[in-house]
């Protein structure tokens, strides 16, 4: 009973086909067992709709546990017996099946003209016209347990390197598709990207590339900005004449590689111990500021997760002055500067936790830093001075990602 149904039904679906095969009797001795097959299973002359189905139902029983052998012949009797405009299998299907099968040569042979003549919108609406018969899955499986002998007809083959290299990393990337894994995806991806640049205007690099996860490198150069606060000794005869308080300041950093140049400005605020007479008349309380600003270059001698360390030489500036920016203020004149403007110091850096932008990674950061400069007043060589300082403050730093192009 269940046969006459489905003679009825694949009656019905070759009554409604106008198209008819091409002449079996014109099949090579080879394809005749084949067509006898197709032809003992349907009863009739199928047209290629029907013809389709019964022999990707065949692939299916061959895959399964048959002789995979006949995959060749079958493939080859699709060839033969549908029109040149018809797609009997999605092209990740034939690869597959080609592989099972072993049947390298007319798989590289796929494999190095894929990209080349491209797919329609047409032929892309026929694939997902085919059956969803899970051709592909099963196939792929079947290469997982012939995986060794099909390594091994390639390695026996007459191939160039570059074409054996290529057919065993094909392998690798067909067989773990049905079940992947994190270890093993980093694997593959490591085998396409070495490919790729061992063979970089290879005939497979087209399809190579489709399975190539993008893959970004950082720029050497950095930026950063970071704000601070924390206290600074005076040195020399300052301390006699000045008391030193809290500081605030801002700073910019540019690097490359391990180089690192600082742009920034200490402003720390005091007040005056006893009167000086200094081009002015230094008052007792009076309130002033310090101003080092300074450029200095550092190179990052450890530079790891966690700790950055990098001694840093420069020029800097140590101002002192009134605090009041008002003009008439009578103090507003006073003006205490120091020569020899050459500082040095250490600066330490904690990273907090990571970021990523658009196009940037990058990470916040703790900030220590220490520093020392120190000499003669400008207009009194006799009056000496300069400060030690220590900052803590937090910051960004970043650098640029670019795509790597494998």
């Amino acid at each position: 009973m269940r046969q006459l149904i489905r003679g009825l039904i694949l009656l019905i679906l070759v009554c409604g086909s106008g198209r008819q095969a091409i002449a079996q009797t014109s099949l090579p001795d080879s394809l005749q067992p084949v067509a006898r097959e197709v032809k003992t299973r349907l009863q009739q002359r199928p047209s290629d709709q029907v013809r389709i189905v019964q022999v990707r139902e065949i692939l299916g029983e061959q895959v399964r546990g048959g002789s995979v052998r006949a995959i060749p012949r079958l493939l080859a009797y699709l060839r033969h017996t549908t029109a040149d405009t018809t797609v009997a299998l999605r092209p990740y299907e034939e690869w597959a099946l080609l592989t099972a099968a072993g049947d390298v040569y007319t798989l590289s042979e796929k494999l190095r003209r894929f990209g080349v003549a491209g797919s329609t919108p047409q032929q892309e609406r026929r694939y997902q016209a085919l059956p969803q018969d899970q051709l592909f899955e099963l196939a792929a499986q079947r290469v997982a347990q012939r995986q060794d002998t099909i390594r091994g007809i390639i390695s026996k083959a007459h191939f160039l390197p570059e074409d054996s290299t290529f057919l065993h990393l094909f392998l690798d990337l067909l067989v773990p598709l049905n079940s992947p894994d994190p270890t093993l995806s980093k694997t593959r991806q490591a085998s396409v990207q070495a490919f790729l640049r061992q063979y970089p205007d290879s005939e497979y690099a087209y399809f190579v590339r489709q399975f190539a996860q993008p893959e970004y490198t950082t720029g050497r150069f950095s930026y950063g900005l970071d704000f601070h606060s924390g206290g600074g000794i005076l040195l020399g005869d300052l301390p006699t004449y000045f008391r030193h308080g809290a500081n605030f300041g801002v700073g910019f950093e540019f690097g490359w590689d391990r180089y690192q140049l600082y742009l920034r400005d200490y402003i720390g605020m005091g007040r005056v111990r006893q009167p000086l007479d200094y081009r002015g008349n230094w008052r007792e309380g009076l309130k002033v500021n310090y101003i080092v600003p300074e450029a200095s270059v550092g190179y990052r001698l450890v530079d790891k997760p966690w700790l950055r360390l990098t001694p840093f030489v420069g020029v800097s500036a140590l101002l002192i002055g009134p605090a009041s920016s008002r003009k008439d203020d009578p103090d507003a004149d006073l003006d205490l500067t120091f020569r020899n403007p050459f500082t040095a110091g250490l600066n330490l850096d904690v990273p907090l936790w990571k970021t990523q932008g658009p196009g940037e990674v990058g990470s916040w950061l703790l900030k220590l830093r220490a520093g020392v400069r120190q000499g003669p007043a400008r207009h009194d060589a006799n009056l000496k001075g300069g400060i030690i300082y220590l900052d803590l403050g937090i910051g960004g730093f970043g650098r640029r990602v670019r795509q790597r192009v494998p």
